[in-house]
């Protein structure tokens, strides 16, 4: 009777965990402060998986490097943040980094009970449903910018990132699922759409680069890959958000050539980064390194502006953690892309390369391995992607499949 009764809790739970973790990853697509809700309950309800029993499959290498990388990022951030002086900024900066935890609760709440392709697949075209919310909200609101989703600029790029994914996996040949091509190629168009809307320049630099992989790892054929880019041509020479947008970058006058304000004012953040880097090259200058240089520069008014963070992943970690920090970020990428490697021939890992180049592509305009927001929904992702690369290349039968 108390081992009956053990087993129903224990699967009572691991389908709660699965179900909040779907959730976070949808609401991740339409609204920001509550998919960060939900995030921090899961968060704080992973310490529940205790109650489980320890699975007889070990994790393989390539998600047990995940989870420790993962876990080294969060603990030398902890050290950091101790390190220094507390400050409102820092405790926020802390508070975003911390989700890194969610890396083994969502490696072992889909380990075990891991989801089948068929799950995976719509999952993340509800995703990319979930996306046009705001653009339909906003639209017949008078919005503008994917203000809806609180932060655009995120907002748009995930979008983005999971249309190419979706589009990625109805590609893949042991799916077997009718109008699989078509429903991918909706998914990607609401993607974009949300993409075009949000109007984030950073995202749309990773859209040809995009294309190309896809004709390398031949997941789209060159005369497929030619239809694209005329209808991006296309899209681009009717839209005059978009022409105004990308040509609005660089700006001519009697005097030469300028940068929009946009640019030019992250230029001016990234010397900030480098000053407040020099200070301390192996541990950085603090978690609020990057703002206490710039308000140090206002005060002896070198700068005019003041923002909280770099506007680049690289940057921002350089002054805020310094090179170790740095080196651990390059170690959870790189080992993140190793393992999708080694998996090539499948779809999974495929999509594991590119919206991880993607992530890479927006992170040079933004932080997107430092807020809460962009590393909840860049953990599941790829967590989703890792367990079914090693699913789908596993000649094991894996147990408690979702169908």
């Amino acid at each position: 009777m108390r081992a009956f009764f053990t087993e129903n809790i224990e699967r009572i739970y691991s389908s709660f965990m699965l179900t909040l973790l779907c959730i976070v990853f949808l609401l991740n697509h339409s609204n920001q402060n509550s998919s960060q809700s939900m995030a921090t309950l899961l968060l704080l309800l992973s310490p529940l998986m205790i109650i489980r029993k320890p699975s007889s499959n070990s994790l393989p290498f390539g998600l047990r490097y995940f989870i420790a990388s993962s876990l080294a990022l969060f603990a030398y951030s902890l050290m950091i943040f101790f390190h220094h002086a507390p400050s409102e900024i820092a405790w926020t900066s802390m508070r975003g980094l911390s989700f890194y935890l969610l890396a083994p609760v969502a490696v072992y709440i889909l380990w075990y009970k891991p989801p089948s392709m068929q799950f995976i697949f719509w999952l993340t075209f509800s995703a990319t449903l979930f996306s046009l919310y705001p653009v339909i909200k906003e639209y017949f609101g008078h919005g503008a910018r994917g203000a809806t989703s609180a932060h655009p600029i995120f907002w748009g790029n995930v979008c983005l990132t999971t249309g190419v994914v979706i589009f990625i996996l109805s590609r893949d040949k042991q799916l077997k699922l009718r109008g699989k091509n078509l429903i991918g190629l909706i998914g990607l168009a609401m993607g974009l759409t949300a993409s075009f809307w949000s109007q984030t320049r950073g995202g749309w630099l990773s859209i040809p680069i995009v294309l190309i992989a896809l004709a390398l790892f031949r997941v789209v054929k060159v005369r497929e890959l030619l239809i694209a880019s005329i209808i991006l041509v296309v899209i681009f020479s009717t839209s005059e958000m978009l022409q105004k947008r990308l040509l609005a970058t660089i700006e001519t006058s009697n005097s030469g050539f300028h940068l929009d304000t946009s640019t030019q004012r992250r230029i001016d953040m990234w010397n900030v980064s480098i000053q407040a880097f020099e200070e301390n090259y192996a541990l950085g200058n603090g978690l609020d390194g990057f703002s206490r240089k710039i308000k140090e520069l206002r005060e002896k008014n070198e700068v005019k502006f003041y923002f909280e963070h770099a506007h680049n992943e690289v940057m921002e970690v350089l002054a805020s953690r310094g090179i170790i920090g740095l080196v651990l970020l390059i170690s959870l990428i790189s080992g993140l892309l190793l393992t999708y490697w080694r998996h090539r021939k499948s779809t999974y890992a495929i999509a594991g390369l590119i919206s991880t180049g993607q992530f890479l592509i927006y992170s040079t305009s933004e932080v997107f391995f430092s807020t809460k927001f962009t590393i909840t929904y860049f953990l599941i992702l790829q967590s989703l992607l890792l367990i079914a690369c090693y699913k789908v290349n596993s000649h094991k039968s894996v147990p408690n499949e979702i169908s």
